[in-house]
């Protein structure tokens, strides 16, 4: 076997050995599961509150509805989130959907407050 071969696997079969890598892949692992089950945490709350509050108020329109589901409800199904949530989704499905846009209400609404200027 040539000889760089040979310090090639030496180095590898000390790293693998080495209880530093493993303290190393032990600490990376729970960072990873931490961060987990804040995003978990951050989008089960944006879900509960967001979803209630259309649930109340009886509608939602389609692109808030296709941003809920889009960037909420996909994302935390996926991280494995489930429970109330679920049904939340559920809930927030059901609901009437209305035509209009997302900002068609608000632009013209602003309009109006808007001093007009003499030219």
């Amino acid at each position: 076997m040539e000889p760089w071969v040979m310090a090639v696997v030496a180095s590898l079969a000390s790293i693998l050995a080495s209880s530093g890598f493993w303290a190393y892949l032990a600490k990376r692992s729970t960072i990873d599961s931490a961060l987990k089950r804040l995003l978990l945490g951050m989008a089960y709350d944006k879900i509960l509150s967001r979803g209630m509050s259309y649930i109340e108020r009886g509608w939602i329109s389609e692109d808030e509805y296709e941003e809920f589901r889009k960037y909420l409800w996909e994302p935390y199904s996926e991280l494995g989130g489930n429970g109330v949530a679920q049904r939340i989704m559920d809930g927030v499905s059901l609901l009437p959907l209305r035509s209009h846009r997302k900002f068609a209400e608000i632009i013209p609404a602003q309009r109006e407050k808007e001093p007009r200027h003499a030219e």
